[in-house]
């Protein structure tokens, strides 16, 4: 028996379609409905529009919900007539939609958006409702724009525990512990509530301060003024331990991490306290912690590793990381160069091979300057100056910044390249980069190697009346090498005489060191004297003369001079 088609249903506005899909809009707002309604070419009623807000937001896409919102403005009619738009009877836009917009304008590149829907708020009358204008704080302080929300707190007719919660938040992550505290206290005085969010708000203010009897007198407080079943939440107890390892007490943080309730002891927490000893350069009680965490994370594997490189320890460093990638995890930016810095100290260059082949993989690289910063100064290090230069090229302009220069122009300098460094740092003004102190010390440096002393003295008169950099002992050091190199052995001693400081050790050896080279036996012993009255223990004759010699060309020299000293010194011995 066949059977009998049925009549296909009608994509029409109004028809069983359209209202099916605005009906399961009403139930569950999907970007499928949504998806399904644009490819109908079906009506979406401004009420319908007003709950796909979110679900825009939530999936990454807050220009998309921007956009839906202005759509839902411009769509909206006071007095709908429509059969559709009787069934979405919705004030539009309400509080909730206005709340998501303000969101995804705190996402957006440019408060431009938020100040027209400010404009908008103003207008329309809904200052006065504070979940809007909780929202609208929201997304000043989410722009560090601390008096614009600092003016709208002051105006708001009503306040809640959440308006002072996302001032005082914002004050410190922008620094102003100051000012969150006078927040805070203006809080407890006017008699609002606590909640979880206050109390780390507070936590965090006391961390940012390092003061330990701050840390102490919060934590009683908090202790105080908190439920116990809030005081045992996870990110109260986060916000405790943090504030201890910050203020130095990594035991006093132990101690609180102890007496935790177990649900409260998530990875995080045990992360924060492998960092406090890790801080302190505790490593073996680190390594012991470590060893008992239920579950690893990346976070945690970095932190350790973190620690053995401060702590000097660079080969358990290197050891750890190859037991975390037996664990199948991948290495973040964070851990890159982490350990990439344990490359450098060690010389580890097949590792940092290794590390960035993985990294290529994704190509983060190219869109991190500070994984590339990390790379180019341990090829530079070892003399692959070709490599990283490509890894300095893979980086988009728009994305390099002071640092990678930097780096790339001392691995040129220290590796003869003094003229494509100074190139570099022309490439470096182009791009509306501002050069700083180490910036110079690096194009001074390639200067000095190259004898450019020319541009030498360009680079270090336009220091202060260009680019505003205070030269200090460094770059007249890297002035007196110059010089020195260059066998103006007397116009750098009558640099050093007019100098705003007094020279340091280092300057005068380098003289001496020109002196040595270029036969000025007049300023040498001018010299001498120098650093004998720097030093009372110097004796010339315990200058080593290889030392003179470091130039490439003169390898096979100091090669000869350090085999005749301990030629001399044998048969000092079987004298």
């Amino acid at each position: 028996m066949r059977r009998r088609p049925g009549r296909a249903i009608v994509a029409a506005p109004g028809g069983f379609l359209h209202l099916s899909l605005l009906a399961s809009l009403r139930r569950r707002p999907s970007l499928q409905a949504h998806a399904q309604l644009l490819l109908l070419g079906l009506p979406l009623p401004p009420a319908a529009a007003s709950r796909l807000l979110r679900p825009h937001l939530r999936a990454g896409h807050p220009l998309a919900s921007l956009r839906l919102f202005l759509r839902m403005i411009r769509d909206h009619q006071a007095s709908p007539t429509s059969a559709t738009a009787s069934r979405e009877q919705e004030t539009v836009p309400n509080s909730h939609s206005l709340s998501a917009a303000l969101a995804a304008c705190s996402r957006h590149e440019s408060p431009f958006p938020g100040f027209c829907i400010h404009a908008f708020l103003l207008k329309s009358g809904f200052t006065y409702d504070i979940f809007a204008a909780n929202s609208l704080l929201h997304f000043y302080a989410s722009f560090g724009l601390h008096s614009l929300a600092r003016n709208l707190f002051d105006e708001m007719p009503l306040r809640d525990t959440v308006s002072f919660n996302t001032l005082i938040d914002s004050y410190v992550q922008s620094g102003c512990i100051d000012s969150a505290f006078g927040m805070f206290r203006n809080m407890v005085k006017g008699g609002f509530q606590l909640d979880g969010w206050t109390i780390t708000a507070l936590l965090g203010a006391c961390a940012e301060l390092r003061d330990l009897m701050v840390a102490k007198a919060a934590h009683g407080f908090a202790r105080r003024a908190s439920r116990q079943k809030l005081f045992n939440s996870e990110e109260v107890v986060i916000g405790i331990v943090d504030m201890y390892v910050k203020c130095g007490a990594v035991q006093l943080a132990r101690k609180v991490f102890d007496l935790s309730e177990e649900k409260a002891k998530n990875v995080r927490v045990w992360s924060v306290v492998l960092s406090g000893y890790a801080r302190a350069g505790e490593m073996d009680e680190a390594q012991r912690l470590f060893n008992e965490m239920p579950n690893k994370d990346l976070v945690a594997w970095t932190v350790l590793i973190g620690g053995y490189v401060q702590a000097g320890r660079y080969n358990e460093a290197l050891q750890l990381f190859e037991e975390m990638e037996a664990t199948g995890l991948e290495a973040d930016e964070v851990t890159v160069v982490t350990v990439l810095s344990a490359c450098v100290q060690r010389g580890a260059i097949d590792l940092a091979k290794r590390l960035h082949c993985l990294v290529n993989q994704n190509g983060l690289i190219s869109k991190n300057a500070r994984v590339a910063t990390s790379f180019v100064h341990i090829y530079a290090k070892h003399g692959c100056i070709k490599t990283a230069m490509d890894v300095f090229h893979g980086v988009a302009d728009e994305l390099k910044t002071v640092e990678l220069f930097n780096s790339m122009i001392h691995g040129l300098s220290h590796n003869g390249y003094g003229e494509k460094a100074i190139s570099l740092f022309d490439e470096m003004e182009s791009l509306g980069l501002y050069p700083d102190g180490t910036t110079f010390v690096g194009v001074l440096c390639a200067c000095s190697r190259s004898c450019l002393v020319m541009q030498g003295y360009k680079m270090f008169n336009s220091m202060l009346d260009k680019y505003g950099v205070k030269p200090d002992i460094k770059h007249y050091g890297c002035m007196v090498d110059l010089l020195g190199r260059a066998g103006r052995i007397d116009d750098a001693y009558s640099f050093i005489q007019n100098m705003p400081f007094k020279a340091n050790h280092v300057i005068w050896s380098s003289l001496l060191t020109a002196c040595k080279i270029h036969g000025n036996n007049k300023i040498r012993k001018l010299v001498e004297n120098q650093i004998l009255a720097l030093d009372t223990t110097y004796k010339p004759e315990k200058l080593t003369l290889s030392g003179l010699f470091s130039d490439k060309k003169r390898k096979e020299v100091a090669a000869r001079v350090r085999k005749a000293i301990r030629h001399k010194s044998e048969q000092r011995h079987t004298r």
